[in-house]
């Protein structure tokens, strides 16, 4: 769906302009001494930005929870833009020439513009938590973490949010086909996950990171009644939930907004706030 910018007056004229970079992070360095980088070191591992990252989002959207489960796993500072969909503020220029696509989630990085959660999470990661296991270095073992993402973030996603829009906005039951291709959609998740701890092996991926943002809508906000059929699944999203304590911290509004759309579209009320967006 059409992405928004809510507080589009949030914009930061300066964002885009080159401004004096911040003194080294080392101790040692000399006063005069500057980073050559944009991030002031933190750790040997993560780096801080030079300021915040804006993020336009809208709540409920799982893509959007997903940038900023992230963003607080990596310590990256957010201010954040909430967008109003329905309002149709996506559509207002100033946010098309931000964006042209006019989709969320979208960063404005000092002036670098992207949009499209899963590239946005890249970029976070090379730039400011190069050595994460997160998103490992090896090539072979990201680009399995890359396959994973992209099923993740494609076909699981499109299936779950092909079956739960006619409840959201009309409360209405999905069809039989929907709940078939969603169902297969949470069968393939299992065959993928097999034995392993988490989608990529025993340790925890960005691909992981995406999949539980939309397990989290099923399991917790809509509360789809098939899932009792998959209890690795559950299993599987208990288990990152505690190894990733962000995402209850990010994620208690959004699925609390997808049950207040259910109950709405049931009692026939108009639905305010789309919980889904761009990818």
């Amino acid at each position: 769906m059409r992405a928004v910018g809510d507080c589009l007056r949030g914009l930061h004229p300066g964002r885009g302009a080159l401004n004096e970079p911040p003194l080294s992070a080392s101790e040692g360095a000399s006063k005069g001494e500057r980073t050559t980088d944009r991030a002031a070191v933190v750790s040997d591992s993560h780096r801080r930005p030079a300021m915040p990252v804006d993020l336009y989002f809208t709540t409920g959207s799982p893509p959007c929870t997903f940038v900023r489960v992230l963003a607080k796993k990596l310590g990256v500072p957010l201010t954040p833009h909430k967008i109003d969909l329905m309002a149709k503020e996506q559509l207002k220029p100033e946010f098309v020439k931000l964006n042209p696509q006019h989709t969320v989630p979208t960063i404005n990085d000092n002036g670098f513009v992207l949009w499209e959660s899963r590239a946005i999470a890249m970029y976070l990661l090379d730039k400011y938590a190069p050595d994460s296991p997160l998103y490992p270095k090896d090539i072979q073992k990201r680009a399995l973490v890359n396959r994973l993402v992209f099923f993740e973030s494609g076909s699981f996603y499109q299936a779950q949010m092909g079956y739960f829009r006619p409840r959201w906005f009309k409360g209405q039951e999905p069809g039989g086909d929907l709940k078939e291709t969603y169902d297969k959609a949470l069968a393939n998740a299992v065959t993928l996950l097999g034995d392993n701890q988490f989608l990529a092996g025993d340790t925890l991926t960005l691909a992981d990171v995406g999949l539980v943002c939309s397990l989290g809508i099923a399991i917790e906000g809509a509360e789809y009644e098939g899932m009792d059929q998959f209890p690795k699944l559950i299993e599987y999203y208990g288990r990152v939930k505690a190894a990733l304590p962000e995402y209850d911290e990010e994620a208690a509004e959004p699925v609390g907004l997808i049950r207040q759309m259910i109950a709405r579209a049931k009692s026939g009320q108009k639905v305010h706030g789309p919980p889904t967006d761009s990818k």
